[in-house]
């Protein structure tokens, strides 16, 4: 988007921040209206002269020229109007405003006699006038797109520019980034909006990078074979889509000691989806041990008994069929691993639905947050003549990044600076009075944006830290090669006791013949099948390091954990290797198989690179039982500040020893319900019952009366409700209703909600007088 076409092509003209084009009717007028994405209407070949900023406009549709009239019977103004002529006539002058935001021209014709006059978009029936130029006239404003004769997701789909999310503002939430933490809390919005009706919240989500992926990369094509990656080929994705930390790991390694050389492999993903395009899937609960010791008990009591049963049914959490020949092993590795060690090997917690049962239905794949933010930009409304409009409550700006959070004296935020480039014209976005930010830009990018926001973010901020993950992979053949198509894949994993006085407790998990995050081993030959065994460790924020600002941006400071003493290291070390004995001696008699010897010790464990699984957290930490400074509160909001949250890894109070994933996406959703609730406090007594529309659609509900209590002069035979809508009637303590709800027919799903007809048999739920959540018709 310009504003002046810089060479001769194909171009869009469009009133700056107003989501209005320039197109030509039947009728030959020239007039305003919505995006239409397929419309060669809205198209017109420009041929310009750079040296005196004029050009020519010929339609795409049908050839007419851009020209104007002052004898018309559409002129309102009495200054001429915009039409389409069969001959070339006039040239049109262009006048930059490079000072102005957003940057815009002005639009004139060359002829003497029009001397002083613009076109304006104040129209009337949507045809194009003259006014005099005015400065301050936003209607004036104009700027070009030009049109790239293909079409893509993010072309059709991600139209929102940053004039047009400024005057569609302001807005009662900004969420910032799209990946696990970001990308969850807004689906999770838009899911309650859709539920509220009147009561939604307009929401504008902002991401950093464009449309890269248009769902996880496992759901996609790869490349070919498995010689080039054995693993599961998300780290191929990872490689070559991520971008660099600007790095310091110098430091961290006491002479004689045993933690190893810091090396680095991870950064960020600048993109719709964030990593969650490229992340490896493997999703365990952080052990109950772990959050009940370091996380707030509110945080703990709600993971527990709630959020993460909602993450992993938004993962669509799959566990295989278990064979015979399955079960034998599990309960092999179980019995035979020393009952202290307190291992209980199970499958693998995996994000993906693998196959659907039903006829016709496809599966869900590999999750990751892009089907849904996609999903719902698919799903914009259309307005006039089909144009695509943006959804009234939720908005998404992509290739934006957002600089700064603006906060008021008295430390309340009140909105964000954008740029759209590097370097580029900073903007601000504005916030609705008692509005919220959610940062979730990740755990470097977020600390950056507070820190260039000079605002306080604590002294236990910026201790970014990865915990250990130790792995060994070994070769190995099937003595029966057809054993090998009965077993298939396993991915199995267990929580395990680390050996040390604390308690403190680790997690193992195990790929046998299956694709994985972690690298195979050196083999021979590609074709052999694998066994790989991971032991992930926890660790406290390392306080050697760091997130501070170098020409206002952030170089981070890494160093491997140095929590553990040696002998600790030794003890845990013992432990780890027993417990892979164990499973390796296992595998072989179960399934009779034969080890493929190479140069390492059969319990040789190696250490990942820091960052290789994208788990660097705790740069903003939550409170902590454990630890006294801290960034948060348990709520996710930034101390000492209103409405500024944060929900990406950099909250975590420590470094888990699961893959922090689901343990993210749970905290999310719970954000989400904390920010914008689905139900609110309701007065109610012993005899009341509460109907909720929570479908998204208008439904009619009819309430029996078995208790026979005299009805109230308000009640209603039956109620139509809006989504959101609610009522109350009195009945009797102890006496169920029955509550028919009569949705739309089919046939009228589209039509006027106050003329519709419903459907002749209803849904049945059931009413209990005094139930203070009500019942929610969904």
């Amino acid at each position: 988007m310009s504003t002046k076409p810089t060479h001769d092509g194909v171009y869009r003209i469009k009133v700056a921040g107003k989501g209005l084009y320039v197109g030509l009717n039947s009728n030959l007028d020239v007039y305003l209206d919505g995006f239409h994405l397929d419309s060669n209407l809205q198209k017109w070949n420009i041929t310009v002269n750079t040296t005196n900023n004029t050009f020519t406009a010929k339609n795409a549709a049908n050839d007419m020229w851009l020209a104007y009239t002052l004898t018309g019977p559409h002129d309102s103004f009495g200054k001429g109007y915009l039409v389409g002529s069969l001959r070339q006539t006039m040239t049109w002058q262009i006048t930059e405003k490079l000072n102005e935001s957003p940057k815009h021209s002005q639009i004139s014709s060359s002829d003497s006699a029009m001397a002083g006059l613009v076109i304006d978009a104040r129209f009337r029936n949507k045809i194009v006038h003259f006014a005099p130029a005015d400065d301050s006239q936003s209607n004036q404003d104009y700027v070009f797109e030009e049109v790239n004769s293909s079409v893509d997701f993010e072309r059709a789909f991600f139209n929102l520019t940053v004039a047009e999310a400024q005057r569609l503002g302001p807005y009662d939430i900004i969420v910032v980034g799209t990946g696990i933490g970001g990308g969850v809390v807004a689906a999770d919005m838009f899911a309650t909006n859709s539920k509220l009706g009147d009561k939604a919240k307009s929401i504008l989500v902002i991401e950093k990078g464009g449309l890269v992926f248009h769902t996880h990369c496992l759901n996609t094509a790869r490349p070919e074979g498995l010689g080039a990656d054995r693993g599961q080929q998300n780290d191929s994705f990872f490689a070559l889509f991520k971008e660099d930390f600007n790095i310091d790991l110098t430091g961290g390694k006491p002479a004689g000691g045993l933690i190893p050389k810091n090396t680095w492999k991870g950064g960020p993903m600048y993109c719709v989806g964030g990593r969650s395009a490229a992340w490896g899937l493997f999703s365990p609960r952080v052990h109950d041990f772990t959050l009940r010791t370091w996380f707030p008990d509110p945080v703990y009591q709600a993971l527990r008994s709630e959020y993460f049963e909602k993450a992993e049914k938004l993962f669509t959490l799959s566990l295989p069929n278990s064979k015979i020949i399955h079960q034998h092993l599990l309960e092999r590795l179980n019995l035979q691993t020393p009952k202290d060690f307190g291992v209980n090997w199970q499958w693998g917690r995996i994000a993906s639905e693998f196959k659907d049962e039903r006829n016709f239905d496809f599966a869900e794949g590999a999750y990751s947050t892009i089907d849904k933010l996609l999903e719902i930009m698919m799903s914009k409304p259309y307005g006039p003549n089909n144009a695509p409009q943006e959804h009234k409550n939720f908005k998404m700006l992509i290739k934006t990044e957002v600089r700064k959070i603006l906060v008021d004296s008295a430390g309340t935020a009140t909105g964000v600076v954008v740029t759209t480039a590097k370097g580029g014209q900073e903007q601000t976005i504005s916030l609705k009075p008692g509005g919220r930010v959610i940062l979730a830009a990740g755990s470097v990018a977020s600390p950056a944006i507070l820190l260039r926001s000079k605002l306080d973010v604590g002294t236990g901020a910026g201790q970014v830290t990865d915990h250990d993950i130790l792995y060994r992979s070994l070769s190995f053949r099937y003595l029966n090669p057809e054993r090998r198509q009965e077993v298939g894949a396993m991915k199995l994993q267990t929580y395990f006791d680390m050996g040390l006085l604390d308690g403190r407790v680790g997690l193992a998990n195990m790929s046998i013949d299956a694709s994985s995050f972690l690298p195979r081993g050196n083999t021979v030959d590609k074709n052999l099948a694998q066994m790989i065994m991971a032991f992930i460790l926890p660790c406290p924020l390392e306080d050697k390091n760091s997130v501070t600002m170098v020409a206002d941006e952030p170089r981070v400071k890494m160093i491997r954990t140095q929590a553990y003493s040696d002998s600790e290291r030794q003890t845990y070390m013992k432990r780890m290797q027993d417990v892979m004995k164990h499973a390796f001696d296992a595998v072989e008699e179960h399934f009779k198989v034969e080890f493929v010897t190479d140069k390492l010790a059969k319990d040789t464990l190696s250490y990942l690179e820091l960052g290789g699984v994208a788990h660097e957290l705790g740069s903003l930490p939550m409170t902590s039982p454990k630890r006294p400074n801290h960034s948060i509160d348990e709520n996710l909001k930034l101390e000492n500040y209103q409405g500024i949250y944060v929900c990406d890894l950099s909250i975590f109070p420590m470094s888990p020893e699961a893959n922090p994933t689901l343990t993210l996406a749970a905290l999310a959703i719970r954000l989400s319900r904390f920010l914008h609730p689905r139900d609110h406090a309701r007065a109610h007594t012993a005899n009341t019952i509460w109907v909720i529309n929570h479908s998204g659609e208008v439904v009619r509900v009819w309430l029996s009366n078995k208790a026979n209590v005299t009805r109230g002069a308000s009640e209603r035979d039956a109620y139509t409700l809006m989504p959101g809508e609610e009522f109350s009637v009195e009945r009797k303590s102890g006496i169920q209703e029955a509550i028919m709800v009569f949705r739309l027919d089919k046939a009228a799903k589209l039509a006027d909600p106050n003329t519709c007809t419903f459907s002749k048999e209803p849904d049945l739920f059931v009413g209990h007088p005094g139930e203070s959540c009500g019942v929610k018709i969904t």
